[in-house]
């Protein structure tokens, strides 16, 4: 593996654009979503993943130590890209590896650190790291990654402009055009990234140009800036001649293999996962379709008497995940830790539905939350989220959250 890396110039620099991305998430970190207060103690309940429920015991640091160890996140990502770019490929290839290591036990300590650019980075650097052939590997799982995207976007909210929350530099007329293009862009154009022609290339490169330069005012400058640094290999590929490469493709048949069927495991969970979040861990989770919920605790007193319904707030929540009960099921679990032995019990409620319906759909309804804690299943459907529940009207007196 390392090998391979060392012997071609253009993998050596695509190993410092993929350190560079990881700094690239520690400037997001810092200047978009601020690390420091979700990993505040104060600021409780964590939202912890499934597979580490009790992450509220490692949120122990103040700001200044969280900023520091993003600074030396950042000054690790800029040395190793200096390894890759002085040839340094053994230690630059091990220097990487811990990077990424690094970067995900981060975002393993709050569920609201999840975005697709983490899930892209950590594909493609576990690509570069251990499949063989990694020029057509990279390559390939590139446009995999775009016609997936592609593919989520297949959404009346989508099409119709209603998806996006920001604003395009367009007349609102055009909108649902652009938006049609782009699903063109990436289900059908994004396979020019591999053709041999150098013009139909080019043609579809500055097209996925554009559509990042004009998608800023939505997503941000994270996702714009990384895809740039992760497409840059395709034309580093083009301008630095390879060194003879096995005719064998089952590397890059096989990554993208595994790639698309984890895209294809909502399928498996029953309901509208748009809705339920089942299932959806397991692959991209990109724009589809904006939601609205209402989310609330019913207290009940001593002698079983029900108190008014109070709105169930969670701060510094991603548009995606606004609505997603693994967020409130890990929410209440921290209220009643924090609260044991001074509340009664507590009933928890999630009602959900597409922007602009009329009616929710009810997702979660389950009694005594604090004796009976939500688990969160990955592999199994969560028998406390609904799938199949008669629509209802909005909760009277309680706020309807919206993504902005």
């Amino acid at each position: 593996m390392i090998a391979e890396i060392h012997n071609d110039r253009a993998l050596r620099l695509f190993g410092a654009l993929l350190a560079l991305a990881h700094g690239l998430a520690v400037l997001h970190w810092a200047f978009s979503q601020p690390l420091a207060a979700i990993l505040a103690p104060q600021n409780w309940p964590a939202i912890c993943w499934p597979f580490f429920a009790d992450c509220a015991s490692v949120h122990v640091l103040d700001q200044a130590h969280v900023e520091l160890g993003l600074a030396l996140l950042g000054l690790f990502s800029l040395v190793t890209a200096g390894l890759f770019l002085a040839a340094r490929t053994t230690l630059a290839f091990w220097s990487l590896a811990l990077l990424a290591i690094a970067k995900l036990a981060v975002v393993a300590l709050d569920y609201r650190l999840r975005l697709n650019q983490h899930v892209m980075t950590a594909w493609l650097v576990a690509a570069f790291l251990l499949v063989p052939q990694k020029r057509r590997v990279i390559a390939w799982l590139l446009v995999a990654i775009y016609f997936w995207a592609g593919v989520l976007k297949l959404t009346p909210e989508w099409l119709n402009g209603s998806a996006l929350y920001g604003r395009l530099p367009l007349p609102p007329a055009l909108l649902p055009l652009a938006c049609g293009y782009v699903v063109a862009l990436e289900l059908v154009l994004i396979f020019g990234l591999l053709a041999r022609p150098r013009w139909l290339f080019w043609l579809t490169f500055c097209q996925l140009a554009l559509f990042h330069a004009v998608s800023v005012p939505v997503v941000h400058f994270f996702y714009p800036l990384l895809m740039a640094l992760l497409l840059a290999f395709l034309p580093l590929c083009r301008a630095i001649a390879a060194p003879p490469l096995d005719a064998a493709r089952w590397p890059a048949v096989a990554t993208v293999a595994v790639f698309s069927a984890l895209q294809c495991a909502p399928l498996l969970w029953p309901g509208d996962v748009l809705l339920t979040g089942e299932g959806r861990l397991w692959a991209l989770h990109m724009f589809d379709a904006p939601l609205e919920c209402q989310v609330w605790l019913t207290p009940h007193g001593p002698d079983g008497r029900s108190g008014l319904p109070a709105p169930l707030p969670v701060g510094m929540l991603s548009n995606r995940i606004l609505c997603d009960p693994l967020v409130y099921a890990s929410a209440v679990r921290g209220i009643c830790a924090h609260n044991a032995g001074r509340v009664g019990a507590l009933d928890l409620h999630l009602q959900t539905r597409r922007a602009g319906q009329p009616l929710f759909a009810p997702i979660v309804d389950a009694p005594d939350v604090c004796a009976q804690p939500l688990d969160y299943q990955l592999l199994a459907h969560n028998a406390w989220i609904q799938v199949a529940k008669t629509p209802v009207p909005a909760q009277p007196g309680l706020p309807v959250l919206r993504g902005h």
